[in-house]
């Protein structure tokens, strides 16, 4: 149950939910894919952030530049379930690879497999610390918001923190792992 539990956390880590791999037509325009990007970081931090989204074919485009140290992806028409994902740039290569298993057909379990395997072989480099913002769910209306501080291989119990989700608490997943990682709900 505990793995279970793990390697769902983790699907929605990386901040990208189950799959659709068939074309789906861009219907937000610029204006909504920026403002939706942006709500997965805290008021504070949306000036001047880089938001990455999607034209109406589907394509990915640059919809905003943005000279602070986040960059923001809008929801991908492409995917089912509904979800933004905002990250440093110490983030982006791990970001863009758990993107392009997705859109290879990886399920949740084996993404989350090879990105492991990835960074324990060096092939995929984490940084010391990194933070994702993540809003996701099946639609805008219920998606739910999280802060993932990422932490290779930190330890629950070294850290002070459960290792599994306790309501209203940060929690410690995937601990002693190379993708151990802090979550906090934040609404």
């Amino acid at each position: 149950m505990k793995s279970e539990i793990i390697a769902t956390m983790a699907a929605v880590t990386i901040g990208f939910g189950a799959s659709a791999y068939g074309q789906i037509d861009q219907t937000k325009t610029e204006e909504e894919q920026i403002e939706e990007a942006l709500s997965a970081l805290p008021d504070s931090m949306r000036e001047d952030v880089a938001v990455r989204g999607f034209d109406a074919s589907g394509n990915p485009v640059l919809l905003r530049e943005g000279s602070s140290a986040i960059e923001c992806r809008a929801d991908d028409p492409n995917v089912r379930a509904w979800s933004v994902t905002c990250y440093p740039p110490s983030l982006k290569a791990f970001v863009a690879r758990s993107e392009a298993l997705i859109k290879n057909g990886a399920d949740t379990p084996e993404r989350v497999k090879t990105l492991k395997r990835e960074i324990d072989s060096g092939a995929l480099t984490m940084p010391t610390f990194g933070s994702l913002y993540l809003r996701a769910g099946n639609s805008v209306a219920n998606a739910s918001s999280v802060v993932i501080v990422h932490v290779p291989n930190a330890n629950a119990e070294d850290v002070g923190l459960p290792s599994l989700p306790t309501r209203g608490a940060p929690w410690m997943a995937e601990s002693g792992t190379s993708m151990a990682h802090i979550r906090i709900s934040r609404r």
